[in-house]
Parts: C-alpha cells; structure tokens; sequence
C-alpha cells in the first residue's frame, strides 16, 4: 500500500519491524499509526514543527524514539 511506510528498529535490546500508514480524513496529512505485527502501537503527529509521538499504555518508552521515528517519515518522503 503507498500510504505504509515500512520501519525496522531497536528498542531496549528487541526488534521491532511495522509500518507507519499515514490516516487520512478531517484534512489532517500529518498523522500517522505505528503498527507492529498488525497491532496498533500509538500515533505520531506533525505538532508545532515537529513530530509528537503519543504511546498506547505497552509503547510509552516508545516515546523517547519520536525524533527517530519522525526522521524516517521525512526520509521516506524526501
């Protein structure tokens, strides 16, 4: 699908492979889901020039990715 945009990385000694899709409808093209092996992982949003990463209650520690997470959206569409 052109809206997922794959992503692999580590996490406190894990691998994580998923997608970024972007979520379309009330004019927003600045949110994306995080979904790892078909679950949803938490939200990442364009927010004040840059991106804000909100956590499910299993991802908070997610949260210290989002400039990481935000690069790799910018590289995919760059």
């Amino acid at each position: 699908m052109a809206d997922e945009i794959p992503i692999t990385f580590e996490h406190k000694g894990k691998t994580y492979k998923g997608f970024f899709s972007l979520v379309s409808g009330a004019g927003s093209t600045s949110t994306f889901y995080l979904r790892i092996d078909h679950y949803y992982c938490g939200r990442l949003r364009w927010y004040a020039d840059w991106f804000v990463f909100d956590p499910t209650p299993k991802t908070e520690s997610f949260v210290e990715l989002t400039d990481y997470f935000g690069m790799c959206i910018m590289g995919w569409y760059c």
